[in-house]
């Protein structure tokens, strides 16, 4: 067994961040848990260490990822015997529902996932496979995992590439007294977010929501050090509210920072500017369209997801749950998504 280099040199921190997204059995979240660490460059004895796993535990699925393909890493075999197979003729009308658009087929999603495929194969051919084998029919039916690229319908080509040959040379420069932070927004409104999860195939479950639109608004700071700082806003966000921000970044990090942010009107208020004219913190704004560069949005995925298909009434029930749920986050390398 290898234990030095890199052990799983054809898989991307992106691959593993996106199967989080869509993944819900524990086993293989901490699988795709232990591979994103060491994407990130935690040693196996190092990701041992965070989570609290056996050192040989780690090591043995870092070895499922290099050893084997992608999903067989990720799932075990469930049972001894073959799965009950489709017939041709279910194949070939699955086949062609996954080269068309969910919303051809009747969902109301933009593109398909392996839990959606999964669900149409049991509602429309009553045959329930796991999600290793529906993952192996989606590649027999040719369609492939991959993420669209972004392309803003206003933005030049050349415009969007020098911005983005901009941004990793201001945030790869090397400067000791300079501390790189991206900082970003989010909003939880009460009532509950409905989420995919597993649920018995007979029953259709129910979750309360609500039609208020009250909610509360953060913003989020991650540094390259993966240290994350919230802010809870008082109202809807503001260019006071980003200043205020900023000088909470400044008291506890320093005054040196590298400010990473998207074009929101509340981070490019002139009052937000004349601020960073000290001339420090040094404002950097992701391309038109490159949002999804910031890895706070990470953070806010894992929030979302913790706080999914539950139920909050009031606002107190709702800031202590997502107080408690943002200790359990798992800050993403900095580095990879803005200098992939």
């Amino acid at each position: 067994m290898a234990k030095d280099g890199n052990k799983i040199p054809d898989l991307s921190v992106e691959r593993v961040r996106e199967q989080l997204a869509d993944e819900r059995d524990p086993k293989v979240i901490k699988r795709l848990t232990a591979a994103r660490g060491y994407l990130a460059g935690l040693s196996p004895d190092g990701i041992g260490e965070k989570y609290g796993w056996p050192r040989q535990t780690v090591y043995n699925w870092l070895d499922r990822f290099e050893e084997r393909d992608f999903e067989d890493a990720l799932y075990d075999d469930e049972w001894s015997g073959r799965p009950p197979e489709l017939s041709d003729e279910q194949f070939h009308q699955f086949a062609e529902t996954l080269n068309q658009s969910p919303e051809e087929a009747g969902y109301d999603v933009a593109a398909w996932s392996s839990i959606l495929a999964q669900q149409h194969l049991i509602s429309e051919c009553d045959v329930a496979h796991s999600r290793r084998h529906v993952q192996r029919l989606m590649k027999e039916a040719e369609v492939s995992w991959k993420k669209p690229r972004p392309e803003p319908a206003s933005a030049d080509e050349e415009d969007l590439e020098r911005d983005d040959d901009e941004l990793k040379k201001k945030v790869g420069r090397q400067d000791e007294d300079r501390l790189v932070v991206t900082i970003d927004q989010f909003r939880k409104s009460i009532g509950a977010d409905l989420r995919y999860a597993w649920f018995p195939i007979d029953e259709r479950p129910t979750v309360n929501v609500s039609a208020s639109r009250d909610g509360i608004n953060f913003l989020g700071g991650l540094t390259e050090d993966s240290e994350i700082l919230f802010l809870e806003c008082a109202g809807s966000f503001i260019k006071e509210t980003t200043v205020r921000f900023l000088q909470s970044l400044q008291a506890r990090f320093g005054e040196k920072l590298l400010v990473v942010l998207d074009k929101g009107f509340y981070f490019t208020a002139k009052k937000v500017k004349e601020f960073a004219e000290k001339p420090n913190p040094e404002l950097l704004y992701l391309p038109t369209g490159m949002a999804k560069l910031n890895p706070t949005e990470e953070c806010w995925r894992q929030l979302r997801s913790a706080l999914g298909n539950q139920y909050f009434g009031e606002i107190d029930e709702l800031r202590s749950e997502i107080r408690s749920a943002m200790t359990e986050i798992n800050p993403p390398g900095l580095y990879q998504y803005l200098c992939r």
